[in-house]
C-alpha cells in the first residue's frame, strides 16, 4: 500500500510538472506567436509611412518641377519676345528722338517715353533673369552667390561680402542647386523687406558632409521659435515654398538671434550623388 501510494504519488508530480511544461511552453508560443504578429505590424506600418512619405515627396518634386518648368517658359518668354519687341521700340525711338528739333515742345514728351521705355526693358530683364536663374546654370553656385552680394551691396549701399571655402571641385546636381540657390535668394529677399540690415555676408563652407550657408546681419532678427511660428501661422508664400524646397533637399535652417543683429544657417547633406551628379535640363 506504501509504495503504491509513493508510486502515485510520484506519477502525479510527474503529470503537474509536464502538465506545467507543456503550459509554460504553450504560452511562450502564444506570447511569441503575438509579439510576432506586432512586430509584423510595426514594420508594416512603418514601410506603409515610409511609402507614404516618399509618395509625398514625389508628388511635391513633381509640383516644384511643374512650376519651375512654367517659369522658366514664362522667363523666355518675357526675355525673348516682350523684352524683344520693347528694345525694337526703344531702338526705333531713339532713331527718331535725332530727327525732333531741339525747341519741339513734343521733345520733352518723347524723351520721357524713351526714359519709361528704359525702365521696362531693364525691369523684363531683370524679372526673367529672376525667374530663371540663368546666371545659376551658367557659372554655378559660388559665383551667383557672390553675383547675388554684390546686387544686395547696391541696393544697401553699404558693404556686403561673400566667402567661401569650398574649392571649385563640388558639383551639384541641377535641381539641388536651384533648390539650395532659391531657398538663399527667398531668405535674403525677406531679411531685406523685414529685417532692415544695413549689411549682409554670406559664407559657403563644407562640414560633416554637409553643405553650410551662414547668413549674418545686422537688423532685426529672429529666433528659432519665431521661424517655427511664421511658418506654421503666418501667411506668407515665401516660407511655404522655402520649407517645401528644404524638404526636397533634406535641407535644415537654423535661425539665431544676438545683441546686434542674427544669422541664419542653411544645411544640405551631401551624398556620393549630391557630389558627382551632372546637370540636368530643366
Amino acid at each position: 500500500f506504501f509504495n503504491w501510494n509513493m508510486e502515485t504519488e510520484r506519477l502525479i508530480f510527474i503529470t503537474i510538472v509536464s502538465s506545467t511544461i507543456f503550459l509554460t511552453g504553450l504560452v511562450l508560443f502564444i506570447i511569441g506567436l503575438v509579439y510576432k504578429y506586432n512586430k509584423n505590424r510595426v514594420l508594416e506600418r512603418q514601410k506603409f509611412e515610409m511609402e507614404l512619405k516618399n509618395k509625398e515627396l514625389e508628388l511635391m518634386n513633381a509640383v516644384v518641377q511643374a512650376q519651375e518648368t512654367e517659369r522658366t517658359k514664362i522667363a523666355r518668354n518675357l526675355h525673348d519676345e516682350v523684352g524683344s519687341i520693347l528694345s525694337m521700340a526703344q531702338q526705333n525711338l531713339s532713331v527718331a528722338i535725332k530727327q525732333v528739333p531741339l525747341g519741339s515742345p513734343f521733345l520733352e514728351d518723347v524723351e520721357f517715353t524713351m526714359d519709361v521705355l528704359e525702365q521696362s526693358v531693364s525691369k523684363i530683364r531683370s524679372i526673367s533673369h529672376g525667374m530663371l536663374p540663368h546666371f545659376l546654370v551658367k557659372f554655378g553656385l559660388q559665383k551667383a552667390l557672390h553675383r547675388l552680394m554684390e546686387q544686395t551691396q547696391k541696393t544697401l549701399g553699404n558693404p556686403c561680402s561673400f566667402s567661401s571655402s569650398i574649392d571649385g571641385k563640388l558639383v551639384l546636381p541641377q535641381q539641388a542647386e536651384i533648390h539650395f540657390y532659391s531657398i538663399a535668394l527667398e531668405l535674403l529677399n525677406n531679411l531685406l523687406k523685414h529685417a532692415r540690415p544695413q549689411s549682409v555676408h554670406l559664407f559657403l563652407d563644407r562640414s560633416n558632409q554637409h553643405l553650410l550657408l551662414k547668413i549674418t546681419h545686422d537688423g532685426v532678427a529672429i529666433s528659432q521659435s519665431d521661424y517655427e511660428y511664421l511658418l506654421h501661422h503666418g501667411d506668407g508664400m515665401g516660407l511655404e515654398s522655402v520649407s517645401h524646397r528644404l524638404t526636397l533637399i533634406a535641407g535644415e535652417l537654423q535661425y539665431q538671434r544676438h545683441a546686434l543683429g542674427g544669422t541664419i544657417e542653411l544645411a544640405m547633406p551631401l551624398t556620393e550623388s549630391t557630389e558627382h551628379s551632372t546637370y540636368e535640363e530643366i
